[in-house]
């Protein structure tokens, strides 16, 4: 096919109409620079088009493909029309493809690197991102094979031994890394799950108040012996007492808030009590003794502190020293804890309670201490809590 020959052809067509290539274009719904490359062979209409502007010039499409207008034509001078519509027709679709291969390869590299680079800030806590990714390397894996089997690529390359060998190795790496991200998905769907069949338990009323109860229920998933909470409420005038703790897969998560209201002197007697709060840790014949710490800084009241932050939990006794009241507070993964209604608990700044740093075992508590111990490697550097 001659497009140079096609494109004068349409030209003469169109000055026979007395049109310029602008209204043309119009007509036709296509730009001004498609015209002008058409007229001068640098490209050609799609074969729809080439239809439309057939039956627009009132001659025959054998005529455009061959660029000059024919009375009749023989056998041999029809089989050679059709065979350079088909040409006309492979050229288009060989562009088509090309497009298609470049939009498919740039897609699946564009993929891999957006899944490389979640890789790399990859944080097992964060769900959504689990599912990022998961989802993402699977839909990178099956593009990447139909982007190799529409451009012909994948069967060349099976036909190489060493390369299919490659890429079975290839492929079988990209199922082990996604393995682990469905183990993943499956754990935190199993989350998902077990949040949904167990919405937690909920209690308020200071006649709800059982020490023993939560101990005796969550005192091993809390981290913490509630020391700091009174043993009852006898000697409480008036309170308020709010919790919600859910059971998780691994923790439980919640809080705990105990707002209660002394007569002077008892309320002098609990804060001698608050005050001398100790917790003994021991391990063969080692052994240590942790206090309460006391704290003006980090809560809108004076605090008695015994955890800050151990295993994202949170135990203090805040002191309201005009009203003779005390506010026992337990939180367990700040999060997760429903706290929006007791904002005037928490801490002033509440950046304090971002512990994705992988230190969270470093924080203070007075249930847990960590011993060194070089004689034994099997137990060096290990965290020894209270006997329950």
């Amino acid at each position: 096919m001659d497009q140079v020959k096609t494109g004068n052809f349409l030209k003469e067509l169109r000055k026979e109409k007395n049109l310029t290539q602008e209204q043309l274009a119009e007509i036709l719904g296509v730009s001004g620079r498609s015209v002008s490359r058409w007229e001068t062979g640098n490209n050609m209409p799609d074969l729809t088009l080439l239809v439309e502007i057939a039956d627009f010039y009132d001659v025959d499409v054998r005529e455009l493909i061959e660029g000059e207008r024919k009375s009749e034509m023989n056998t041999e001078e029809v089989k050679d029309v059709a065979a350079k519509m088909a040409d006309y027709a492979e050229s288009e679709k060989s562009k088509l493809l090309k497009t298609v291969r470049f939009i498919s390869v740039a897609g699946v590299a564009m993929m891999m690197v957006a899944i490389i680079i979640q890789c790399l800030n990859f944080e097992a806590q964060s769900t959504l991102k689990i599912i990022g990714i998961a989802t993402s390397f699977i839909a990178m894996l099956a593009l990447g094979i139909l982007a190799l089997y529409v451009n012909g690529v994948l069967q060349k390359m099976v036909k190489v031994k060493a390369l299919t060998i490659a890429i079975a190795v290839a492929l079988i790496g990209m199922l082990i890394v996604a393995a682990r991200y469905a183990c993943a998905v499956f754990v935190v769907f199993m989350f998902i799950v077990f949040d949904l069949i167990n919405p937690g338990r909920s209690a308020s009323g200071l006649a709800k108040y059982d020490k023993e109860a939560i101990l005796e229920k969550y005192r091993s998933d809390l981290n913490s012996g509630l020391f700091l909470f009174p043993d009852d409420t006898d000697k409480i005038i008036d309170g308020e007492f709010d919790s919600k703790l859910k059971t998780g897969l691994l923790d439980t998560d919640g809080h705990l808030v105990l707002k209660a209201h002394y007569s002077h002197e008892d309320y002098e007697k609990e804060i001698e009590r608050i005050s001398g709060i100790t917790c003994t840790i021991s391990y063969k014949d080692m052994s240590v003794t942790n206090s309460v710490k006391y704290d003006t800084e980090m809560y809108n009241y004076p605090a008695y502190v015994a955890v800050d932050g151990y295993d994202y939990v949170y135990e203090y006794a805040l002191l309201d020293e005009e009203n003779d009241t005390i506010i026992y507070v337990l939180i367990s993964y700040p999060k997760y804890a429903g706290m929006k209604k007791f904002k005037e608990y928490l801490k002033k700044d509440n950046s304090d309670y971002n512990l994705d740093n992988g230190k969270i075992l470093e924080n203070f508590t007075i249930y847990f201490h960590r011993f060194d111990i070089d004689d034994d490697p099997l137990m060096s550097d290990v965290y020894m809590g209270y006997e329950y």
